[in-house]
């Protein structure tokens, strides 16, 4: 088993207070960049899901010679 040598150990985290949830002021909205950005990939995803679903379905129904 190895031991670490020359870093002083790590003093533990305070427990933050009970009157202040955590989850309230860590929360970040998107910005519209981020929203355009999301739509923009749903698009893109949705897009490639109808053009592979299509290639596929051709493919099926052609016939084998």
């Amino acid at each position: 088993m190895s031991t670490r040598t020359g870093r002083p150990a790590r003093a533990p985290r305070p427990a933050a207070p009970p009157s202040a949830p955590r989850t309230a002021a860590r929360t970040v909205l998107p910005t519209p960049l981020m929203s355009l950005t999301y739509s923009g990939q749903m698009l893109v995803g949705t897009m490639v899901a109808v053009a592979g679903a299509h290639f596929f379905a051709e493919r099926e129904a052609a016939p084998c010679d």
